[in-house]
């Protein structure tokens, strides 16, 4: 059964397929990219799912004019980078972006350990998006620009899967107008407002209750300050704080299942795995 999401994703090119021709007046943000009042729908496609990288949900092509590209989420969904991997944050931001993110999650983690309401884990990945609480940073405390945040939001270099557009309501587009009101363009303006909104959310997995997850790269690890004299079962997350702290990684793709893997084979420190 399709998700919330992907009906809403399904609608947008629904609309766009049931109405071919383009309304006389456009916005002018559409204007600007090129879009012809009164041209011809050729075709619409869901492509959200083709890559990962890919910001683009539904892709409107037009006989004459360039494609709208449409980054699609429901009002009440926060993210807009999930779960980034060391080797994509590297290859859009540099390596430079990356030692401050695990230079800043680190120093999280090591703080976070202490809470009283934390659950055992021992690595944190990350993501982009809006967040309450005590798990973020802000993202121009990392990030140098709005541009950066472009890339979040729109996606990287150029082509198909690099959005153009939002559409962001839980409401389904009734007609070609309804979808274009409710579209609002990717530029400086839209950017300075999404700066104040979207956070460096830390994620802290726990590998207890959390199994796929353990497959997402961390971005601090779980260091013991020596090995275990012999196999010892860590259950809690204060029976972890008294055998060494959180520090640095390197951008090689670390995971929770590897820094697991690791504790076991090299520091005798055995935490159980949902399996």
């Amino acid at each position: 059964m399709p998700t919330n999401a992907e009906k809403l994703e399904l609608a947008i090119r629904d609309t766009a397929t049931r109405e071919t021709q383009l309304p006389k007046t456009l916005p002018s943000w559409m204007l600007g990219l090129g879009i012809i009042p009164e041209d011809t729908v050729t075709n619409a496609q869901r492509i959200g799912t083709k890559d990962q990288t890919y910001k683009t949900d539904v892709i409107i092509h037009f006989q004459q004019s360039p494609p709208l590209k449409i980054s699609a989420k429901l009002s009440n969904a926060g993210y807009y980078g999930n779960w980034y991997g060391h080797k994509r944050l590297v290859k859009e931001f540099g390596i430079e972006i990356f030692q401050s993110i695990t230079d800043q999650t680190t120093k999280w983690a090591n703080q976070w350990v202490n809470n009283s309401r934390v659950n055992l884990f021992v690595g944190v990945s990350i993501s982009f998006g809006e967040r309450t609480g005590d798990t973020f940073i802000d993202f121009l405390d990392i990030f140098n620009s709005t541009e950066d945040l472009k890339k979040v939001i729109a996606g990287s270099g150029k082509g198909e899967g690099v959005a153009n557009c939002l559409y962001i309501s839980s409401d389904a587009p009734q007609s070609l107008n309804d979808l274009f009101d409710k579209l609002e363009p990717i530029n400086q303006t839209v950017l300075e407002r999404k700066a104040q909104e979207i956070k460096i959310v830390f994620r802290p997995v726990n590998p207890i209750t959390e199994g796929s997850n353990r497959g997402k790269n961390a971005y601090t690890r779980f260091q013991p300050a020596k090995p275990l004299p012999s196999k010892q079962e860590v259950k809690s997350i204060e029976q972890l704080r008294q055998l060494g702290r959180f520090i640095e990684v390197e951008p090689n793709s670390i995971n929770h299942n590897h820094i697991l893997d690791d504790l076991r084979d090299n520091y005798n420190l055995i935490i159980p795995r949902k399996q």
